[in-house]
């Protein structure tokens, strides 16, 4: 059941003491007819919470958990131009938020900060016929957690980085009005411009990094090159230049 704080608690947003996953109830909303353009779940605490490829985000009150609900005006072959978006948007609030940290993106929207995971994203878009007509934005912040299990050692929290704690309301207030600002002007955005503020964040880029192929299991090391328009990683190694989709590939991170 939702709960009463302190704080008032916006007409836009729904929290949760616990929920099997913010994304699933925002998308059990679209199912309804009842989804709104910059709904808001928050939950501090998920049973089944999602991220990418089916793994689980970790569970924390500390942490943000949340989805927002946006009506993209784009036709459905634009779901990169969203997702870089996002991306950008969290990683240069984070950036303001403190300016001493080194915020990147790594591929396709992991937000790490000082060489270490503090977000992940999830998109989940519902598309009708050739509409695009919501997409469901889950993001995983971890916030004010300070102890992470020992196999997550890339793990960090913006408490750690910065040895503050911070107010979960407020950030969720920002990065819902960011990502609502700028997703709204995606139809006028210049694709190229936002292209090169996503690879001008990218996560060792002009590094060389090991990757294994998902399918094949073939390990090897190239160098991050960029990120092109249809959200593909581009890598130079011993073979040449190398692409790869979303899916196809696992960073290999000591």
């Amino acid at each position: 059941m939702a709960r009463n704080t302190e704080n008032p608690i916006p007409k836009w947003l729904q929290y949760f003491d616990i929920i099997e996953s913010t994304n699933n109830y925002a998308m059990q909303l679209v199912d309804d007819g009842m989804a709104q353009q910059g709904q808001v779940i928050w939950a501090a605490h998920q049973s089944s919470g999602k991220g990418q490829r089916g793994k689980k985000w970790e569970n924390d009150a500390g942490n943000l958990m949340m989805s927002l609900i946006v009506k993209p005006a784009l036709p459905p072959d634009k779901q990169f131009l969203l997702s870089m978006t996002v991306a950008v948007t969290l990683a240069n609030y984070l950036q303001n938020l403190y300016n001493e940290w080194q915020v990147a993106i790594k591929w396709p929207n992991d937000i790490y900060i000082n060489d270490k995971k503090a977000c992940g994203i999830l998109i989940e878009n519902v598309l009708r016929g050739m509409e695009w007509s919501f997409a469901i934005i889950g993001i995983g912040l971890n916030v004010n957690q300070t102890d992470f299990p020992k196999d997550l050692v890339n793990a960090t929290s913006l408490r750690i980085a910065a040895q503050k704690k911070f107010e979960l309301l407020e950030i969720i207030k920002d990065l819902r009005a960011g990502i609502i600002n700028e997703s709204q002007q995606l139809p006028a955005v210049d694709v190229y411009n936002l292209l090169n503020r996503y690879n001008n964040l990218l996560f060792r880029k002009g590094q060389e990094v090991t990757f294994r192929e998902s399918m094949g299991k073939r390990q090897f090391q190239a160098f991050v090159q960029e990120v092109d328009l249809s959200g593909r990683l581009i890598l130079l190694s011993h073979q040449g230049i190398e692409q790869y989709r979303f899916g196809e590939l696992e960073w290999i991170l000591s």
